[in-house]
């Protein structure tokens, strides 16, 4: 009787291994005759993977803003310059003088920490509370960013955050300020037929004035000088950065021009391509994601024969000379001005 108990066990045993492998069958096939069962159902549980397109995914991350944190201090919210900064596409640092640069290829904007104004170029912004220095970073109140930057990017305070947007024109409803960040409708059209040519017109080297002439054969004394960012007086750091090289130059030829590019590229008349001579200056801007393209981050001198001599970054660090019908420059370029006397 034991051996026949046990052996029915086994076989009961068997009998339910089999059928729970048949019902495990049943539900992962969907053909679980309990239709309001959730594991026979499971098609009221799913849904199609929606994958998106390369075009989609990059248009997202297009559309996608740069995010800065804000501090509080003194009850009142900040944030740090440099990360404002490197939100927008600009470069950021301490300077020679002590106090900070914000721009591209020059400090367009500066401040100092505990002023409640800043410089912008040849202007004077000011601010809501004072700049503070603290872990040697330089905050700023957030109700300072509209009036600092407004104008080149496109932003929005958030909790706790300021997002910034990649900046399109439409966005930039109040313009870029005036002739020096904001070419012709001429001068666009240029830009487009430069970027169908690939080449950029320019005149005979021989076209110029004495001065032109005198100018470009100093500025070649200065090739190989270091570029720096924001640089000091040349006869104490030894060093240019792109305005300031220009405004070293033309003071010897009795022009007097501002220190940044941007106020630069007020001076003087515009000039087309097509009628460049030694001596004139070129205005460019620097890409980036969330700033105005249309806005003057560097200048270059004209020299002649397609080429320009101007203190950059790249491609190489320093004063160099540049052939001005480089995928790069053309693409960037704005307009061009002629300062000197004819």
């Amino acid at each position: 009787m034991e051996r026949l108990h046990g052996s029915k066990k086994r076989t009961n045993l068997a009998v339910a291994g089999i059928a729970t492998v048949l019902s495990l069958v049943l539900v992962l096939s969907g053909c679980s005759g309990y239709r309001n069962d959730a594991h026979g159902d499971a098609a009221q549980y799913s849904s199609k993977v929606k994958v998106k397109t390369l075009e989609q995914t990059r248009a997202e991350e297009a559309a996608s803003p740069s995010v800065v944190r804000m501090k509080t201090i003194h009850h009142s919210d900040y944030v740090a310059l440099g990360d404002v900064a490197r939100a927008i596409g600009f470069h950021a640092q301490w300077l020679p003088d002590g106090s900070y640069g914000v721009g591209d290829n020059d400090a367009a904007w500066t401040f100092k920490p505990g002023e409640s104004s800043a410089r912008f170029g040849d202007d004077t912004v000011k601010l809501p509370a004072p700049a503070v220095k603290m872990s040697n970073r330089l905050y700023v109140p957030v109700k300072a960013l509209q009036a600092l930057f407004g104008k080149t990017a496109v932003f929005r305070s958030e909790a706790k955050a300021v997002s910034f947007y990649p900046a399109t024109d439409h966005l930039l409803k109040n313009g870029i300020r005036a002739q020096a960040t904001r070419p012709s409708r001429n001068d666009s059209s240029e830009r487009e037929r430069i970027r169908e040519l690939g080449v950029i017109p320019f005149a005979n080297t021989s076209e110029g004035s004495r001065d032109a002439k005198a100018l470009i054969a100093d500025a070649r004394k200065y090739l190989g000088i270091q570029y720096d960012f924001g640089a000091g007086d040349y006869a104490s750091t030894g060093k240019f950065d792109c305005s300031s090289f220009v405004q070293l130059l033309f003071a010897k030829y009795g022009v007097d021009m501002p220190r940044v590019a941007r106020n630069q590229a007020e001076r003087g008349k515009k000039v087309a391509r097509s009628e460049l001579r030694m001596g004139d200056l070129l205005f460019f801007y620097v890409p980036g994601r969330f700033k105005s393209d249309e806005t003057v981050g560097h200048v270059g001198i004209y020299m002649g024969d397609g080429n320009m001599i101007h203190a950059s970054p790249k491609p190489e660090d320093g004063v160099q000379i540049t052939p001005i019908d480089k995928a790069y420059w053309a693409d960037t370029f704005l307009f061009a001005k002629r300062v000197l006397p004819d």
